[in-house]
């Protein structure tokens, strides 16, 4: 049987806001929502072990906090330490997954609607596929075990933490269009302390229906209460400190 794994990628050595997937919003870590989110629309896949939810983390002592969270049928894998790709391979082999989906942990209100679009593009035989048409912070990717294998093979050594689907082959690439909105005003991403407070303000909001709110509602409920002011100062700082990082890393 194939068996998919949603990875969440998400480390707490953040220097810029510290533990930041462990801030509280309604006294539950800010990463529980991501993670409740998945669990309720792939909830009868888990239950048929066709898919498994994992943080994909890194073994470096702050990262065992994730194991508190004590949450049903959630992994976490520690992997390779600045290679994320390499780190979601190491995962896909310990597990027997044939296929991952990539969903970053900062990506708190990450599309479970894009999720579900990929898993069935991987399913009907794509290798590589990635959702576009929504808000940074929203949209996912995925790929076959084999692509992966393949692209990582020739990149074991480097540092791949940011913009690192630079190493993968565009040519194979399904996109997928989501078709809702790529307004740079809106940045569903935690970075910073600006970040916390937009998000946990859209969480404390629609309460318990955060789980099953679409993305539509989300960003409706954004634009309709002007919330992208609450980290639109640091917008600017955030596209200029991941071209700094992705050409850095570029470079060794």
């Amino acid at each position: 049987m194939m068996k998919t794994g949603i990875l969440i990628t998400a480390r707490l050595g953040s220097t810029r806001l510290k533990q930041k997937h462990m801030l509280k919003v309604r006294e539950k870590p800010i990463i529980n929502y991501l993670i409740e989110r998945i669990r309720r629309e792939f909830k009868e896949e888990i239950a048929q072990n066709k898919i498994e939810v994992v943080i994909a983390t890194s073994d470096e002592a702050d990262n065992l906090t994730f194991e508190r969270l004590g949450i049903e049928n959630l992994k976490v894998f520690y992997g390779s330490i600045h290679n994320i790709p390499l780190r979601h391979f190491q995962a896909v082999d310990y597990y027997g997954l044939s296929h991952a989906i990539s969903v970053d942990g900062d990506d708190i209100l990450c599309s479970v609607t894009a999720m579900r679009a990929i898993y069935n593009a991987l399913l009907n035989g794509e290798d590589y596929v990635k959702t576009e048409g929504l808000p940074l912070g929203m949209n996912a990717m995925g790929y076959s075990r084999s692509f992966l294998e393949s692209s990582v093979k020739s990149h074991l050594n480097d540092t791949l933490e940011t913009g690192w689907g630079r190493i993968f082959n565009t040519s194979v690439l399904k996109t997928i269009e989501m078709g809702l909105t790529k307004d740079e005003r809106l940045r569903f991403t935690l970075d910073y302390e600006e970040d916390y407070k937009f998000l946990g303000c859209i969480i404390e909001l629609l309460g318990d229906a955060v789980y099953s709110a679409t993305d539509q509602e989300i960003v409706a409920l954004v634009f309709k209460d002007d919330l992208w002011r609450l980290n639109e100062n640091v917008c600017k700082e955030y596209w200029q400190n991941f071209s700094k990082q992705r050409d850095q890393e570029s470079n060794k």
